[in-house]
């Protein structure tokens, strides 16, 4: 072993400087030549979709684009890759480049009574031309064209401004008129009982407009605010004024069986709110009338009749309240009626009062 390291620093020190700084130059030109080599690209042009591929070293993309003889104009939109920012080649090893360039496509975009002058690039959609110029289609405007399509030089598209515009209006609901006969008066005359009132309708519009321009108008919906009440009169034609049945035979106004009659006895009317009670507890209604229960028990039926049978028929009753003048003896009945004018037309009436059923007593 120790003579071979001495064969070694024998040898050593028969190389000459000059030999060493020549093994120098020759080492570093190999690295250049390696460095070189490792930085020559595949670089591929792309323009508007035309594809040209070059090896080159050439690091700067401008340079590679002169060298192509490609003219840009100076709006056209070019993308870089596999450059870095200072133009150069990117990471060491890195063998492909790309250099995109799209040429400006001028459009017209009109919408708002306005015409805006964009420029996009080849290939850009109407979505795109749309972000660029910062213009918005809302739900209901109208785009005239499709948003994937893609532009050409000249383009025109169009939006249509559409607003709906919710107005509502008051409408008066006309009252009316309602009829219904009656005995308390005669000769088919005619009388108003009590005026009625107007309601009111609210309708809701929908307004459409196009551009500032107001189109037709819908009816989206009516709601009734205030419902009319009606002009209530009554007809002079005889109609039995009480709405109860018990199903007795009557002729001639007059019923076929009964148990007792009080003949020519005193009938007023009354009057009392809706809700009122009586003195049976029963609510207040058109058939229910006020008696004395020592004359005629509570829960009584009844025919009563004009004395003479001449024309006034209030009907079928049932004996459910009371009053002072019916206890003093001063009146016999008292007829319940709907309006305060009915018992204005009742006035004093003599009647025939016929017992049709008295109820069991327990």
């Amino acid at each position: 072993m120790l003579e071979k390291l001495k064969k070694a620093e024998s040898l050593v020190s028969k190389i000459k400087p000059r030999h060493l700084i020549a093994v120098f130059f020759l080492l570093v030109a190999a690295f250049i030549v390696l460095w070189s080599a490792s930085r020559i690209k595949e670089v591929t042009v792309d323009i508007d979709g035309q594809k040209t591929t070059i090896v080159t070293a050439i690091v700067d993309p401008y340079r590679i684009l002169d060298l192509l003889e490609v003219e840009l104009e100076p709006k056209d939109r070019i993308t870089i890759t596999g450059f870095d920012n200072r133009g150069f080649f990117g990471e060491l090893g890195q063998n492909e480049g790309l250099i995109r360039i799209q040429s400006a496509v001028n459009i017209k975009i009109t919408a708002d009574k306005l015409i805006y002058h964009v420029t996009v690039a080849k290939g850009d959609t109407v979505s795109d031309a749309l972000d660029i110029s910062g213009l918005e289609v809302r739900e209901h405007d109208i785009l005239d064209t499709e948003e994937t399509k893609e532009l050409s030089n000249g383009d025109d598209i169009r939006i249509t401004r559409v607003d709906y515009i919710i107005t509502t209006e008051e409408e008066t609901i006309q009252r009316e008129k309602t009829y219904r006969g009656t005995s308390l008066i005669g000769g088919n005359k005619k009388v108003l009982l009590s005026y009625g009132k107007n309601g009111t309708l609210l309708k809701t519009y929908s307004q459409k407009v196009v551009d500032g321009v107001y189109e037709e108008r819908e009816l989206v919906s009516e709601e009734v605010l205030k419902k009319p009440t009606n002009d209530i009169y009554v007809v002079g034609d005889g109609s039995v004024i009480s709405p109860l049945d018990y199903g007795f035979e009557i002729v001639n106004g007059v019923p076929t069986s009964y148990e007792k009659v009080y003949e020519n006895v005193r009938a007023t009317g009354y009057y009392a709110p809706y809700g009122a009670g009586t003195a049976t507890g029963r609510l207040a209604q058109v058939g229910y009338v006020a008696v004395d229960p020592k004359i005629i028990p509570y829960g009584t039926k009844l025919w009563i009749v004009a004395h003479g049978n001449t024309g006034f028929v209030y009907g079928y009753a049932l004996a459910a309240d009371t009053g002072g003048a019916m206890l003093s003896g001063k009146n016999f009945v008292d007829l319940y009626y709907e309006t305060y004018y009915e018992c204005v037309l009742n006035g004093l009436r003599y009647v025939d009062v016929y017992i049709l059923e008295t109820p069991k007593k327990d």
